[in-house]
């Protein structure tokens, strides 16, 4: 089996690419992209998703891996998409990108995130989503 060699500015290149092209600002790929560069463990795990389009899931952290990222933006994704609320059905690389970012932040502060995840399912909407005259 040969290796797939990937610079880190290919890297770069494709995810500030990945970034503008599914809706994420630039503020938003400086912001990632410098997180990035601060964990050698995630940016790895970033760039074998990106090259086997799956998780390996070696980093972790309060218990929590990217994919549990994933799953619990997820659960945020349906809610809005069962609101029509939602603008980014059925877009990948947006809910890749933004649950490394957000696994990335969660890195910086464990404690916010964990507590987040375990309170904010995503599966009870707020009451002004609802018409309480019907």
């Amino acid at each position: 089996m040969s290796k797939v060699v990937i610079t880190r500015s290919e890297v770069r290149e494709f995810t500030h690419r990945a970034c503008l092209e599914n809706g994420l600002s630039e503020e938003f790929f400086r912001g990632f992209w410098e997180r990035m560069l601060t964990r050698d463990d995630i940016y790895k795990e970033y760039v074998m998703y990106l090259a086997k389009k799956e998780f390996v899931s070696e980093v972790e952290i309060e218990g929590y891996h990217v994919v549990d990222i994933m799953i619990w933006q997820m659960d945020h994704f349906k809610a809005q998409l069962d609101m029509d609320t939602y603008a980014q059905k059925h877009n990948e690389a947006y809910m890749i990108l933004t649950a490394f970012d957000t696994f990335l932040k969660m890195a910086e502060d464990p404690e916010e995130y964990v507590q987040r995840m375990q309170i904010d399912t995503g599966t009870d909407y707020p009451d002004k989503f609802f018409d309480k005259r019907k």
